[in-house]
């Protein structure tokens, strides 16, 4: 590319940065005046130069028209730096300012450059470049071969880009300055009056709700002092009134009548002060309210507190009850005091009348005598009273009838005590007219214990003590006496009845405990039947246990005889003794129902024997079946272990001595049976074990694998120069081979998993080490591109933009390399160029 270069070169004239000319056509045509005419009209409008190289081939490299341009440029900038001092500056290559473009007609390539601060200002970076201003203005154009028109659109273009984003930065710091001096402190000042308007509407509000407030509680607070000053007025005409209006008072009030009428006109002078400070607080309050200013609450504030002081609240209640009530208690207090006299009297009499009757009862009523006497004294002196001080006869009235409801009260828990001791009296006659008439009857009743006359000789002892305690006063321990005399006379009656139930229990039981004790006779007999026939057909420990059970019968049914015969002695009409006949028969029966068991124990024995005489053969073929199909089992197998072989081989064992067992002449058919049964327990866990066994085997097996495929994944890979290490995984994965060939298949599959973590861990660890070594790459990568920006920086080179508080400061690009940029490697050193190529959306036989 460089040679081609060169070619072209060398074929025109040279292109130097202190040529005027900025249209630079080399092997082709020189058709290209719109492209000078749209240069001068930018550098007329913009000041801006465009510098247009024309080739007819950059080379065949995908980026030679990029390498071409950058050299082109490189050049310049040199000879621009030498021409600094010597040439007239309008007409020298400016690097800060010239926008270059090269076009390579064969290949059909365009590179264009722009500037760094260009690009900084206008936001004209590669990709906008070339997607915006190149596919998108000049692609179309050069597709049809119009290189001079798209030329002339892609710089005319350029400058319209330009001047629309200078037109927008410089409308964005209009606005922003419009925005500062205008619009905040328009929006400033708005905000400050809608504030103060806020604060105004807020203070205006809180006092209209003040004032309201405190001219409501004002309001109140006025019914209120008027409702008293009412209230007093009213009490104090009844309390003038009194005497004269109510024809009760013509005789002269004395004592409690006189204090309570003195009291009222007290009371009404005292509140009638109270009423005058509370119309002070009334004009010291309503004035305050209507001193209150237009936005003000403290005042308004103050009113509200002064009303609800302790002392703005008016007496309503305690005038109420100082005045109203003692005045509505003395205009009632005669008629009042008249009926509670009459309703006394009246109570007085009819409890009399009530003690008068217990002598019909057989009762002293001395014990109220005293009260009686003190009720009818009190009542002549409420009466003597009742005229000239008729709230003390009223109040000696009330604690009278209240005493005398206490009376009456005593009066009925006594005669309700005297009647339940005369109920148990009359129960007590009932039963021991019961016992005569059984008696009569021929019935002894004289068992010892069992005897119902002493209970009836209690009753009647408890019914007297309860009488004589009665007259003393003392309800409760009347009460106490009467309550055991109930109970006592309760458990008479029930032991009367009980001896009834025991003769007809014990009638209907002896009968039949004597036909049991002849049953019990001849299952004895069978019993010993049957174990003669035990003993010759089997061995004498199979049913050696129940042989002991004859002589326990035997022993039994002696007791039963011994029994039966003591129930009949007991229950003969000499002696009558009915409830130890019962507790005899009992017992009779429950010696009966030990001796059936003892008996039944024996035939259950021989029907067991006689059962597993004939099972037990087919048992113990079903066991050898099981047991040789465990066997060969075993031997297809394997993957088995020791304890189930064991297992297997006890199963065996066990089996032999069973059927040895059933050869026997006198067989131990329950020894035969639970060896039987001992071989299928022992064959059903050998076939589990085997099961086991036989699982574990392929578990640990198909860890192996897994953790084999593991490894061979972690030792293929490699990364960054570093791969796993897996030497401990694949020596823990040998010693699991080694385990699962000497069946420990539970070690095997421990091992298995260790190894996989240890795999796991080992490839984790090299991913890390292989990122490690990855990210020290990229920054050592980092660093020399940094090393060598700093070095071309040290020397001039590039663009670069400082932002400090004045404003931007640009100088040389610390990013361009230094050389031209690698076709198959882009760094960030690449230098800012973009490039379109068209070639790729035209036919080559269209043109």
């Amino acid at each position: 590319m460089l040679l081609t270069s060169q070619a072209v070169f060398s074929q025109q004239p040279q292109m130097l940065a202190t040529d005027p000319n900025r249209v630079f056509v080399l092997g082709v045509a020189d058709a290209f005046d719109g492209v000078r005419a749209a240069i001068e009209k930018a550098k007329q409008e913009s000041g801006r130069n465009y510098r247009s190289i024309i080739v007819q081939s950059a080379g065949e490299q995908t980026d030679a028209p990029t390498r071409m341009l950058d050299s082109v440029i490189d050049r310049w900038r040199e000879e621009s730096a030498g021409a600094k001092d010597t040439t007239d500056q309008s007409s020298v290559f400016d690097p800060a300012r010239d926008v270059t473009i090269l076009l390579d007609v064969t290949n059909k390539k365009l590179a264009m450059r722009v500037p760094w601060s260009m690009e900084l200002a206008s936001g004209l970076d590669p990709q906008t470049l070339k997607a915006e201003l190149i596919d998108k203005v000049f692609v179309p154009r050069a597709k049809d071969e119009q290189y001079d028109e798209g030329l002339a659109d892609l710089i005319d273009a350029t400058e319209v880009w330009v001047k629309t984003k200078t037109n927008q930065t410089q409308a964005r710091i209009e606005a922003a300055r419009v925005f500062r001096t205008r619009t905040l402190p328009i929006g400033l000042s708005a905000l400050l009056a809608l504030s103060g308007l806020c604060a105004f509407f807020l203070l205006r509000s809180r006092h209209d709700q003040r004032m309201h407030a405190a001219r409501t509680k004002l309001a109140q607070f006025k019914a209120e002092v008027v409702a008293l000053s009412d209230l007093l007025d009213s009490q104090q005409e009844r309390h003038r009134m009194l005497l004269h209006a109510d024809p009760d008072f013509q005789t002269p009030m004395h004592g409690l009548t006189r204090s309570a009428y003195d009291n009222v006109q007290s009371a009404i002078g005292r509140y009638r002060e109270r009423w005058l400070t509370l119309m002070d607080i009334w004009e010291k309050a309503e004035g305050r309210i209507d001193s209150e200013w237009f936005l003000g609450t403290a005042t308004a504030d103050s009113a509200i507190n002064l009303l609800a002081s302790t002392a703005a609240s008016p007496p309503l209640a305690e005038v109420t009850g100082e005045c109203r009530t003692p005045l509505d208690m003395l205009e009632k207090a005669h008629e009042k005091a008249r009926e509670l006299s009459i309703e006394s009297a009246a109570s007085i009499a009819a409890t009399t009348q009530r003690l008068d009757a217990f002598a019909l009862r057989g009762r002293s009523q001395a014990v109220f005598a005293g009260v009686m006497a003190e009720m009818n004294r009190g009542l002549g002196l409420a009466q003597q009273d009742l005229e000239s001080d008729p709230v003390a006869a009223r109040g000696r009235l009330d604690g009278m009838l209240s005493t005398l409801s206490r009376t009456v009260d005593q009066i009925e828990s006594f005669e309700a005590v005297d009647d339940r001791r005369e109920k148990v009296r009359l129960q007590a006659d009932e039963i021991e007219k019961h016992v005569g008439v059984k008696r009569a009857e021929g019935w002894l009743l004289h068992e010892l214990g069992a005897n119902p006359d002493a209970l009836i000789a209690a009753v009647r002892k408890a019914a007297a003590l309860a009488a004589d305690v009665l007259d003393s006063g003392e309800t409760a321990v009347a009460q106490g006496h009467v309550e055991r005399a109930e109970q006592t006379a309760a458990e008479a009656h029930a032991l009367l009845a009980g001896i009834v139930a025991a003769r007809t229990k014990v009638d209907e039981l002896l009968p039949s405990c004597r036909a049991r004790f002849e049953l019990l006779s001849t299952q004895r007999a069978a019993a010993v039947d049957s174990i003669a026939g035990m003993r010759a057909l089997y061995a004498d420990c199979s049913w050696s246990d129940v042989a002991t059970n004859i002589g326990k019968a035997d022993a039994g049914l002696a007791r039963v005889g011994e029994l039966i015969l003591a129930a009949q002695a007991a229950s003969n009409l000499a002696e009558q003794h009915y409830l130890r006949a019962v507790a005899i028969v009992e017992e009779t029966m429950r010696q009966e129902d030990w001796i059936a068991a003892c008996c039944a124990a024996i035939a259950d024995r021989q029907a067991q024997l006689d059962r597993l005489k004939i099972s037990l053969p087919q048992r113990s073929n079903a066991v050898r079946n099981r047991v040789a199909k465990i066997t060969e089992q075993f031997k297809q197998q394997r993957t088995d272990r020791v304890r189930a072989n064991e297992r297997s081989q006890e199963a065996v064992r066990l089996l032999e001595l069973a059927e040895q067992g059933l050869r026997l002449p006198l067989p131990d058919l329950l020894h035969v049976m639970q060896s039987l049964e001992a071989a299928d327990t022992s064959a059903a866990r050998a076939e589990d074990l085997g099961t086991e066994d036989d699982r574990l085997a392929r578990q640990a097996a198909e860890d192996r694998k897994e953790t084999e495929n593991l490894m061979r994944r972690a030792t293929a890979w490699y990364a960054e120069g570093v791969s796993a290490d897996v030497q401990r995984a694949a020596a823990m994965l040998q010693e699991a081979q080694s385990l699962l060939a000497r069946q420990r298949y539970e070690d095997s599959i421990k091992s298995s998993a260790e190894a996989t973590r240890m795999a796991r861990d080992a490839y984790a660890a090299a991913t890390a080490e292989a990122d490690r070594r990855r990210c020290q790459r990229q920054q050592e990568i980092q660093q020399r591109q940094m090393q060598e920006s700093f070095a071309r920086l040290s020397r001039g080179l590039g663009p670069w933009v400082i932002q400090l508080p004045s404003g931007s400061l640009r100088g040389p690009d610390p990013w361009r390399s230094m050389q031209a940029p690698r076709p198959l490697q882009q760094t960030p050193s690449a230098p800012r160029t973009a490039t379109g190529d068209w070639s790729s959306r035209t036919v080559q036989s269209e043109w």
